[in-house]
């Protein structure tokens, strides 16, 4: 049986040659062998088949050289801050923005990188709020969640390509469509071992068969229904009497997530993994040691202290904020490789070195909860990230390295909760924003304002920060929820960050497409099989998680099909394995695909050193 390969499907469709052998061939029936492998390098499998019926592809990881150039400095960027929007016709609010795309705002029936994110808001009324990002004009609001709601989240509850938002209160738990505010389903009222006020809700997909639950505190939902299924011990919080939060995770990397609390690890039937016997309390996962498996951070009542993956506390800090302390944030604060924790308590934003040592610290104003949250972000693409945060007075942004003020923005107040602003691009010009809450307490300020760059030079962000522990690997850029999530501290070794790449010291990485082999020996049946990898041509590591989609070439604008993602890091020079597409010939009116690798209908757009080669078309032999 001859290669699949067809005269057509040419190496010269690629944008930079690569120059490398590949064999990666699905086995199927051709004309034509295709140019010969000193023209393209390919060594085509010649194995035999069963007509009608393609082999198994050797999805080999071919190499495809590294562009010098990507050792070239990257660009620095200004850092000019301008609040863009505001909308203080929500009321008052100090639950965490939320942000994913929602609404079809270009009218073409589908939700796609093209349609504005939308921000979302409980207010401390407990209704919903969402709104434009590009100007705040309300979407829709629903619900009446009850007084000092949680912070909601996002995601695509039963996988038809359009997420819902899950909201938590005093009064009821409920999910609204996330296109138009209807409900979905509505609960009762959370009835774990604390009052919900202040906590936050977060969406996982726990058992990894594709329905994602909702969790809260100790308390596994059914995504599709609402039906309460599990309660297990823990609330994860650090409050002795409210603010419960939703966490989970693959702690000991057995391919399962687990739930996560401050003291304890639970499956989600409830069913107790460990107990360390320590106090409960916020968490933030991360991996401090250098093994395949999460650390835990636990704050609570003004300690700090860091668990191993199977509870054993590694180091602690008791009392050292005071009688509080906030939901705790894990990123490289400095630029040296390490992670650093950053956390708010009473009066005081701290930052701690791997080892629990104190950094730095500043005074900020918090004397009513005491017990907010922080998120950080590398604005300026230096290397090195800087902290968000917000206190009854001002928002700040503070130099991760030392703490030092470089926004303190006084059109803002709270009454404070667990909040934090989020970071986020939401109104696809492709920079971040800040978005954050305010309520009538200091000041006159409430509801939404979103804080740009007047350069529009900060580093691109994604259009989604779907729930207060937010994680980059834990939610597609189209809001759906993996079912089996590139684990995040492996890739990015953050939490609460938005930093969708380490300090590089000036190198970058560079995605871009690299041809596999077209399958065509199921055409007759309506099926084409087509691999294809992601190669890195740069000279830093590129990141687990990135996105290759595929599209169907069109009269006019590309038509979406699928999006797949690289599971693990790709070192310089080298490919992921080769990724199987199995397209559907009627999706296909031009008989042409085009594959965009760091897609942003994906994971989200990574910074790299070319953006000129992210697209490999194929044109031809795709069932002629």
């Amino acid at each position: 049986m001859a290669s699949s390969l067809t005269s057509s499907l040419l190496y010269s469709l690629l944008l930079i040659p690569v120059g490398c052998t590949i064999d990666n061939g699905l086995k199927g029936h051709a004309d034509d062998n295709g140019p010969g492998d000193s023209d393209t390098g390919y060594s085509p499998d010649t194995s035999d088949t069963e007509d009608g019926v393609c082999g198994a592809p050797n999805l080999d990881c071919p190499d495809v050289g590294v562009d010098e150039t990507c050792e070239a400095e990257a660009h620095v960027g200004t850092f000019t801050p301008i609040i863009e929007w505001k909308n203080e016709t929500i009321g008052d609010a100090y639950a965490t923005p939320v942000v994913a795309r929602l609404v079809d705002t270009n009218g073409d029936g589908a939700l796609t990188s093209a349609d504005i994110p939308a921000v979302v808001v409980a207010n401390s009324a407990g209704v919903m709020t969402a709104m434009a990002g590009d100007d705040g004009h309300v979407l829709w609001s629903a619900g009446s969640l009850g007084g000092e709601p949680m912070t909601p989240a996002i995601g695509d509850l039963d996988g038809d390509g359009w997420p819902e938002v899950v909201g938590s209160g005093a009064t009821t738990t409920a999910a609204y469509h996330g296109r138009d505010g209807s409900v979905y389903w509505n609960g009762r009222a959370y009835v774990g071992g604390k009052s919900p006020q202040c906590g936050a809700v977060g969406i996982y997909d726990l058992d990894g068969d594709g329905a994602p639950e909702v969790v809260i505190g100790g308390e596994v939902i059914e995504g599709t229904t609402g039906r309460k299924l599990s309660q297990g011990p823990g609330d994860g919080s650090g409050n002795s009497a409210y603010s419960p939060f939703g966490v989970a995770a693959d702690i000991d990397q057995d391919g399962i997530q687990e739930v996560v609390v401050g003291n304890a690890l639970y499956h989600k039937d409830g069913t107790l993994i460990w107990n360390n016997g320590q106090s409960d309390g916020f968490v933030a996962v991360a991996d401090f040691d250098a093994d395949p498996r999460g650390e835990i951070v636990v704050t609570n009542t003004g300690s700090v202290r860091l668990q191993d993956d199977d509870g054993t506390v590694l180091w602690s800090r008791p009392g050292v904020m005071g009688s509080t302390s906030g939901p705790p944030t894990v990123a490289d604060f400095d630029g040296d490789g390490e992670p650093e924790i950053g956390v708010a308590g009473h009066n005081v934003y701290m930052v701690f070195e791997t080892d629990g040592s104190t950094k730095w610290s500043i005074r900020v104003q918090d004397e009513s909860s005491g017990f907010t949250g922080s998120s950080v972000f590398d604005f300026e693409g230096d290397g090195a990230a800087e902290v968000v945060y917000a206190d009854e007075n001002d928002l700040y942004v503070l130099d991760g390295a030392t703490g030092a003020v470089k926004l303190k923005e006084p059109e803002h107040s709270s009454a404070t909760c667990s909040e934090y602003p989020a970071v986020a691009d939401v109104d696809n010009d492709g920079h971040a924003e800040i978005i954050y809450t305010s309520s009538a307490y200091s000041g006159p300020e409430k509801g939404v304002r979103v804080v740009g760059d007047a350069d529009d030079s900060w580093m691109p962000a994604r259009p989604v920060w779907n729930e207060h522990a937010y994680a980059i690997t834990n939610v597609n850029d189209d809001g759906s929820i993996p079912a089996a999530p590139v684990t995040n501290w492996l890739s990015y070794n953050n939490f609460r960050s938005g930093d969708l790449a380490a300090a590089t010291g000036g190198a970058l990485s560079d995605a871009l497409p690299v041809a596999g082999d077209i399958c065509i020996e199921e055409c007759s049946s309506g099926r084409v099989r087509v691999v294809v990898a992601v190669g890195n041509q740069g000279t830093a590591e590129l990141p687990a998680g990135v996105a290759i989609s595929a599209y169907a070439i069109t009269g006019a604008s590309p038509i979406y099909l699928q999006t797949q993602y690289v599971p693990d890091p790709i070192g310089s020079g080298l490919s992921s394995t080769g990724i199987e597409f199995d397209l559907n010939i009627a999706d296909l009116p031009h008989k042409a695909v085009e594959f965009v690798a760091d897609d942003d209908d994906g994971r989200g757009a990574i910074t790299e050193c070319n953006e000129d080669n992210n697209v490999l078309v194929l044109s031809e032999g795709l069932c002629d």
